[in-house]
């Protein structure tokens, strides 16, 4: 073997290397997250969306949020604040700095962000959304365009929500370039144009996401992924109190007599959309005094708290936090408007679930 053949040799294994490389460092795992407001069927109060990737993900380009059939969309008037927002950047004219936005979710004239919604390829809009954030001194806009679905798209949902974001990663300059060349991280943003689907059940959040080729500002198709959040209605902690009578011998003016008391038996149980959820800590109160709190068990989701009534009436209150759960791709169940993306990641978006009842004592 010579040594041009041996030369060339080398450099195409190490371009091969290299292309390698490269795709095994290509990342992307976004992740979504939806909870309501209210954990009630046919509830208002709006939800709350959280979107994520990692900080090694490549940078996002698009992504369009699917509205499941059921839930009800009003229309605000453009000025109206729908809720707050709560977003992380990675900076890179910063030093990679990583920057907290705060900001608002307002309803907007749809011709302020005509420009983009062209460039995100919207041809109509149902209404637009503006996530007006600041950070380091700076106004940041991010328009949302919420989009009336037709045809197969009406499956999933009457709605979805879109949202297309600059490229950060290409050279200081370059037009359109996000400012600050920030790259979001994370975002959770409440809406309250949502008003619960009024009757119980599991629905499916689902969302599409493409990224960017990193330092091409072009869309990479070929890696959209497909990621799902499932909202069970309703969550809740419900009470059931049961009394029986007891005595005790007590000392009056000198006599032991009897008293009657109340034994009151009070079951917790935390559910889903009917189904029992274990191992949620449950805390409880008697009249606003801490009675004990447990961990709901595996075959009712449920615990029990026990105390004694001399008379009157006692208030009971149950309380407890029910987390996000990622399931990971198993969780997930494929869109058919999607093809061939694969879906990545499905969550169970967590809530707060409270309760009270009030219990009466025996009478003589």
């Amino acid at each position: 073997m010579t040594k041009r053949i041996r030369v060339a040799l080398v450099g195409a294994v190490s371009l091969l290397a290299l292309a390698f490389a490269g795709s095994a460092l290509a990342s992307f795992t976004p992740k979504l997250t939806v909870t309501n407001a209210t954990q009630a069927a046919g509830s208002g109060g709006g939800v709350t969306i959280t979107v994520q990737v990692n900080q090694t993900d490549d940078p996002t380009a698009k992504v369009s949020i699917y509205v499941p059939n059921g839930y009800q969309l009003n229309s605000p008037n453009p000025g109206t604040k729908l809720g707050d927002v709560k977003a992380t950047a990675q900076a890179a004219d910063l030093g990679g700095a990583v920057l907290p936005l705060t900001g608002d979710l307002l309803a907007v004239d749809p011709k302020q962000f005509a420009t983009q919604q062209a460039a995100c390829g919207v041809t109509t809009v149902a209404a637009t959304w503006d996530l007006h954030l600041t950070a380091a001194g700076q106004t940041l806009d991010v328009p949302m365009f919420v989009v009336q679905n037709t045809g197969p798209e009406l499956t999933v949902g009457q709605f979805k929500l879109v949202i297309c974001l600059p490229p950060p990663d290409v050279p200081a300059g370059t037009p359109g370039r996000a400012t600050f060349g920030a790259k979001l991280l994370s975002a959770t943003f409440t809406s309250s144009a949502f008003t619960n689907p009024p009757s119980a059940g599991e629905y499916r959040w689902t969302s599409a996401w493409t990224p960017y080729t990193p330092n091409t500002g072009k869309p990479n198709a070929a890696g959209s992924l497909e990621v799902q959040s499932l909202v069970r209605l309703p969550t809740q902690v419900a009470l059931t109190a049961r009394k029986t009578r007891t005595f005790k011998n007590v000392k009056v003016k000198g006599k032991t007599v009897k008293q009657l008391w109340t034994r009151v038996a009070v079951i917790a149980r935390v559910t889903e959309n009917t189904q029992p959820v274990a191992g949620i800590r449950v805390t409880m109160t008697v009249n606003g005094k801490r009675l004990g709190a447990a961990s709901t068990d595996t075959k009712n989701g449920a615990v029990t708290g026990t105390f004694l009534l001399r008379k009157g009436t006692a208030t009971v209150a149950a309380s407890g936090a029910i987390p996000t759960r990622d399931l990971g791709a198993p969780g997930c169940v494929k869109t058919a408007i999607f093809g061939g993306i694969p879906c990545s990641d499905a969550t169970v978006g967590g809530s707060t679930v409270r309760a009270t009842t009030k219990v009466a004592a025996f009478k003589k």
